[in-house]
């Protein structure tokens, strides 16, 4: 009877190893590339990003000031920020060389893949 109940065992382990391989690449993967597009018609010189609860905006992730009807490229890690929807969901503001900004609400970042700021 007990080596009947083992062998149970090791077959439902056996079935579930696959199942836990999947589980553990998804929460690794948490790099996240974004294309931030600016058709603004201004040098935007800033990207903020906030999860959609919080008041302040997290720190500039943009590198190097992008120019009208250009865009960048940047690595997001999910792991650095607390967004809503498992680290996805954030408020996302630009801010431009003439001291205006716009902002995408409830932007999900594991899902889009360019930000078009106009």
């Amino acid at each position: 009877m007990v080596n009947r109940w083992l062998s149970k065992v090791r077959i439902a382990a056996g079935l579930s190893l696959p199942l836990l391989g999947l589980t553990a690449a998804s929460v690794f993967a948490q790099i996240v590339t974004i294309s931030v597009i600016n058709n603004s018609g201004k040098t935007m010189t800033a990207i903020y990003m906030s999860p959609p609860d919080k008041e302040a905006w997290g720190k500039n992730e943009l590198g190097d000031p992008i120019a009208d009807r250009e865009k960048a490229e940047f690595e997001w890690d999910q792991a650095d920020y607390e967004g809503s929807d498992a680290g996805c969901v954030f408020d996302v503001r630009a801010e431009y060389a003439d001291g205006k900004s716009t902002d995408l609400l409830d932007v999900d970042l594991c899902k889009e893949t360019a930000l078009n700021f106009k």
